[in-house]
């Protein structure tokens, strides 16, 4: 499900106030809570920017995908990779 910019804000202004949005009809509760600690971790890292829809998806090159194998292979965690290449952590998956 995508959600609005000004809508993941809000979430992660609530979240900072220690409160949750209501969880969207069919949506999992726990994976729900686990997008927004994810957003705001990537907010802190690379900005609000990070938070708005892309008019289009990277391309990613074949030295960049080895590039982010290469550090999972050397020890670094999947999501500390993703979150470092701004990227989802499952989309990291994708590059396998």
């Amino acid at each position: 499900m995508r959600y609005s910019y000004e809508y993941k804000l809000k979430c992660i202004e609530m979240y900072r106030k220690g409160k949750w949005a209501e969880t969207p009809d069919g949506v999992n509760q726990d994976r729900f809570r686990h997008n927004i600690r994810q957003g705001v971790r990537m907010e802190e890292h690379y900005g609000v920017e990070v938070l708005k829809h892309k008019k289009f998806n990277k391309i990613w090159t074949a030295e960049e995908k080895y590039e982010l194998v290469a550090r999972v292979i050397a020890g670094n965690t999947k999501t500390e990779v993703a979150l470092n290449a701004g990227i989802n952590p499952g989309m990291l998956y994708q590059l396998y």
